[in-house]
């Protein structure tokens, strides 16, 4: 296959794949397809996109893991001279097959209109089993949200200008100061008429910035800022004082993550995980102090599924029981009981990140076909005083997978009715990507980071900062 008709199927499937769907629909996860094909490197995983465009919607949504699945869709793509043919069959969680179909084709010019006709026959076939007795369920995409819901904001708050460069994490302590993270290193600003830089911290370029998070400021003033840095395939992390508009290094190469959360809306408190030789995030949270230039280790908190220390808060309802809020990964918000068990998952997806971190995975090689594996840092879930999740949710042209690219978001707030999350508001979507976002809140004020302009297109990227209201 010529390159660029990989590129025209590529370019299609990012411009189909759908961004939410619905709490009763049937989960599937696209396997690699396998090719006889001089370009089967690039085949499958178009393959593997235009499959996932496809079957997502009414009554199905993909997800980016088995262990997440319903069915595990698979297939092969096999040409015989000029003739090709495309089969793909569904199996259960359990092994069980569930569907299968097939098509053929004379030429490359029929393979995206066989890839429909077969998605549509498999999708047939999935849906007729799982849903045998149910009407499919209506996604969000397919009903407006309400207008009360979207929230009109009363005054448009306060924008930063232009700043040059791609900046993927933020960390606020409650004043007029705040410091965020590029490929370059980190600046510190003062939100005035516009931002005012007042100093800077250069990051050497072998490591990588996964986060930012600040705790203070003490009673002389000091914040200190923990900076989650990943050297290698290793943390690397580094605590910084802010003082007196400076940015004083005092502790380097501690081998932790590190993530503040206020849990319950109360005070915030750091939190810290080990990274293990095969796990991404190994044991379990640990609450943490920085005390005489010393990381002090304190009580842990296991985590439930799919959560980890970046991804995670806690909350109480009405009577005082406590629970905990984490993302999937594929971005469902999740609300669990204190003793771990589910209890409720989002009909779409929330969060999303264009952050992430690679490790070798030599084990699943010859599977995914790369030596390294992804792993995105999620979003942060905050707790106000008042109860209520604030969440964001990014969206974009093409979301799948390992092949992200978020171009506008909104915030979303929601409240526990002893059940289930209920929306509350959210903000009028912007149209930029959302790379990290704080809360303040002694005067509920949201600080966002928003990437305006992707590197690559024509430049280095530039960044914006916004503060609203969160109310």
């Amino acid at each position: 296959m010529k390159r660029p008709l990989v590129a025209t199927l590529i370019l299609l499937a990012s411009l189909l794949v759908p961004l939410t769907a619905s709490a009763a629909a049937i989960r599937a996860y696209i396997a690699d397809f396998t090719v006889s094909s001089a370009d089967s490197g690039e085949l499958k995983g178009t393959l593997q996109r235009l499959f996932a465009s496809r079957l997502s919607g009414d009554g199905m949504v993909t997800v980016d893991t088995p262990a997440e699945a319903d069915v595990i869709v698979s297939g092969s793509y096999t040409m015989l001279g000029k003739m090709f043919s495309l089969d793909a069959f569904a199996k259960a969680a359990s092994g069980k097959q569930v569907a299968a179909a097939y098509e053929q084709g004379e030429s490359l010019d029929a393979l995206i209109p066989a890839v429909g006709k077969l998605s549509a026959k498999l999708k047939g076939e999935i849906v007729a089993k799982y849903q045998q007795s149910a009407t499919p369920p209506v996604s969000r995409e397919d009903k407006p949200v309400s207008p009360e819901i979207v929230r009109r904001e009363a005054t448009p708050g306060w924008t930063s200008q232009r700043i040059a460069g791609v900046h993927s994490a933020l960390a606020s302590w409650g004043g007029k100061e705040f410091l965020v993270a590029g490929e370059n290193g980190l600046k510190l600003y003062r939100q005035d008429a516009k931002l005012v830089q007042l100093a800077e911290a250069p990051i050497p370029d072998r490591v990588k910035v996964l986060g930012i998070d600040a705790v203070g400021p003490d009673r002389d003033g000091k914040v200190l800022a923990f900076v989650t840095i990943l050297d290698r395939e290793a943390p690397a992390s580094r605590v910084y004082a802010v003082e007196n508009d400076k940015l004083k290094l005092v502790a380097d190469n501690i081998p932790y993550m590190f993530r503040t959360v206020a849990p319950y809306g109360g005070a915030k408190q750091l939190y810290v995980q080990q990274m293990g030789r095969s796990d991404d995030f190994y044991g379990d949270v640990l609450e943490a102090s920085f005390v005489d230039g010393k990381l002090k280790l304190g009580s842990a908190i296991k985590m439930p599924r799919f959560a980890n220390i970046y991804n995670f808060n806690m909350f109480r309802d009405s009577t005082g029981k406590s629970y905990l809020t984490a993302f999937s990964e594929s971005g469902y918000l999740i609300v669990y009981s204190d003793g771990g068990e589910e209890l409720w998952r989002s009909s779409d997806k929330f969060g999303g990140s264009e952050t992430y971190f690679q490790r070798r995975d030599s084990e699943n090689e010859r599977a995914t076909g790369s030596p390294f594996r992804t792993r995105f840092i999620d979003q942060r879930i905050t707790v106000t005083d008042k109860g209520e999740i604030l969440v964001p949710q990014n969206g974009g042209f093409f979301v799948l997978g390992n092949v992200r690219s978020y171009s506008k978001y909104s915030m979303v707030s929601f409240a526990w009715n002893g059940s289930t999350l209920e929306e509350l508001w959210r903000s009028k979507p912007t149209q930029n990507y959302l790379a990290d976002f704080a809360y303040t809140p002694a005067t509920r004020e949201l600080v966002l980071l928003e990437v305006t302009q992707k590197s690559g297109l024509g430049g280095s990227g530039g960044s914006m900062v916004r503060v609203l209201r969160a109310e």
